[in-house]
């Protein structure tokens, strides 16, 4: 046995919770509303397969925030299990952008309030900053995404077969699958 390499082990992980465009849009809105946006605007290129951009009105993310916005499993909507008994937002975990980033450039551009200007930051498929530059976004957040982030469906789809595949031989050689709850 051997240990898999952790870009792997990312992108395998990243399609449990990114199995769709949809599910990458739905990831993003939830984000939106709980940021507090009130207007939120979705495009997509190619069906969202070239791109998916979402940009919202909320509170954008903080500047002490940005090292870590993309990371999986940071999160400033808990600080323990408890906090999970009282939660009022559509995210807690962490992973969605740490997940998109996975599969996808991802761009982020970012403005609070208390920001004289905006900045545009560029994620490594790790979720850290590559780069980042002034912009002129108003307050808020616009994600976009650049990828072929068909690959990732394909993977989804191809695990699938397989499993598909293994049950029909099970059945086919009369085995019993017994399914863990």
């Amino acid at each position: 046995m051997k240990q898999l390499p952790a870009a792997t082990v990312r992108l395998l992980s990243s399609s449990q919770i990114i199995t769709s465009v949809v599910s990458v849009v739905k990831e993003l809105i939830e984000n939106s509303l709980d940021a507090g946006a009130t207007s939120i605007d979705v495009k997509l290129e190619n069906y969202g397969f070239d791109k998916i951009e979402v940009r919202d009105n909320g509170e954008g993310i903080k500047a002490v925030d940005t090292p870590v916005m993309a990371m999986k499993y940071y999160t400033s909507k808990i600080n323990s299990h408890e906090d999970l008994e009282n939660l009022t937002t559509y995210g807690f975990r962490g992973e969605a952008l740490g997940s998109i980033c996975c599969v996808a450039e991802v761009l982020i551009t970012t403005r609070t309030a208390a920001d004289n200007f905006s900045t545009q930051y560029v994620l490594d498929g790790s979720g850290h900053i590559l780069s980042q530059k002034p912009s002129h976004l108003a307050q808020g957040k616009k994600v976009a995404l650049y990828t072929n982030i068909l690959y990732l469906f394909c993977l989804n789809y191809w695990f699938k077969k397989k499993k598909l595949l293994c049950e029909y031989k099970c059945i086919a050689l009369g085995l019993v699958l017994i399914k863990a709850s």
